[in-house]
């Protein structure tokens, strides 16, 4: 009796190792399956897209897009690009008192303001 328990347990441990090797190739091929699934889906996708590229039709949206094409005796508009927002106010304007060189009124030069001249050239 007991040599049969032996036999029995050496053939356990035996087959352990193997089968546990064999389990986890298994679960490998199931992942490589599904990842094979998934690229095989992606390469028809971009086989229908390229399909796509002999279109005239396709060509042309995409000439008008991206390279903005017209065809002949179209009109084209163009609109102004947007105004950026005016820089922040300094530290004196937020005071109250303009910036450096600020002018004020119609384009006359702010009386708070001195005024650098040049000298006079030696005559």
């Amino acid at each position: 009796m007991t040599l049969l328990v032996v036999v029995i347990c050496v053939l356990i441990l035996t087959l352990a190792y193997p089968l546990r090797l064999y389990l986890q190739q298994q679960s490998q091929l199931n992942e490589l399956a599904a990842q094979n699934a998934e690229q095989r889906k992606r390469v028809e996708a971009l086989k229908t897209a390229v399909a796509g590229y002999d279109d005239p039709e396709w060509t042309r949206d995409e000439a008008r897009m991206r390279l903005h094409f017209t065809q002949p005796g179209e009109k084209v508009y163009l609109a102004p690009a947007a105004v950026s927002p005016p820089a922040a106010p300094s530290a004196g304007a937020a005071a109250g008192q303009p910036a450096t060189g600020a002018r004020t009124g119609l384009g006359q030069p702010d009386s708070r303001q001195p005024t650098q001249t040049s000298p006079a050239a030696p005559r």
